[in-house]
């Protein structure tokens, strides 16, 4: 089994136990109101399309609330299928009604979309810093809610500490993937994010092995090229003494001829 396929287990077995508590019941959506806070950013993404499919094969899991007042109930998980019954004109949902404070509320609804896969990269590493900021979950109780090492979800966090311009730059490239943000997130720590964005979008980063290598090659000082010609020397005269004579050498011509006009003014004093 692959690790994926374990980790879709894990959270499959939390939401069921945690399924156990809630009561079915159909609600007028008059009476449903979206959660200010939903770890989807897209909440109306694909809202047409799911509407078809429950015109086609009516609603096939409820949707998750919690009470929030007398009368009125709070969605915690299947906010597009209320808006895709609100669409088809559907005048009342089953639910699965669930007696949770905030942070319980919130953690469901994170669990029950990865469960789906629905979340993207960005959503999901959104929502993880919103559990750890806003409701005070550690790394390792994270760790331990979603089925994976603590090492992991550190380093997961870690890509919210990308700038908002970072972020956009790599939705902009097309980057889908957990691993690889992490490792634009070493490249930005460098000062290396805007070369890394370029190799990625010219294709020379495919993997996360490539973006690893990338980062491994930045990281260590550079060999010089000892195949580089040396730059030439400065020209310098050579003078040699004989016994009766002295012999000047220059590779330059223009300091050997400056070099006898000197001479040559030198001697007119004495002749």
């Amino acid at each position: 089994m692959s690790s994926k396929s374990k980790r879709l287990g894990s959270l499959a077995d939390i939401f069921q136990a945690e399924s156990l508590e809630g009561s079915l019941r159909k609600i007028k959506l008059s009476k449903i109101k979206p959660s200010e806070v939903q770890p989807r950013m897209e909440r109306q993404k694909r809202v047409q399309e799911l509407s078809e499919s429950l015109r086609e094969d009516g609603l096939l899991q409820p949707i998750l609330v919690t009470k929030d007042s007398d009368d009125t109930y709070k969605i915690i998980a299947g906010e597009r299928r209320y808006h895709a019954a609100n669409l088809l004109g559907w005048q009342e949902i089953e639910c699965k009604i669930f007696d949770k404070n905030e942070k319980e509320t919130y953690k469901l609804a994170v669990i029950e979309n990865l469960q789906r896969e629905n979340l993207s990269p960005y959503e999901e590493v959104e929502a993880m810093t919103i559990l750890k900021d806003r409701y005070s979950y550690s790394d390792a109780e994270l760790a331990n809610v979603f089925g994976k090492s603590r090492n992991y979800m550190t380093e997961i966090l870690s890509i919210n500490t990308l700038s908002e311009e970072e972020i956009q730059t790599c939705k902009n490239a097309g980057i889908e993937s957990k691993n690889l943000l992490v490792q634009a997130v070493q490249a930005s720590k460098r000062g290396d994010f805007n070369t890394f964005i370029d190799n990625f979008q010219k294709g020379e980063m495919k993997t996360v092995k490539d973006a690893k290598s990338f980062n491994k090659s930045r990281s260590q000082p550079q060999k010089p090229n000892l195949n580089q010609e040396k730059p030439a020397k400065s020209p310098e005269l050579k003078i040699q003494k004989l016994e009766k004579s002295i012999v000047i050498q220059s590779e330059n011509p223009e300091l050997l001829e400056e070099t006898f006009r000197k001479i040559h003014s030198l001697l007119k004093d004495y002749v």
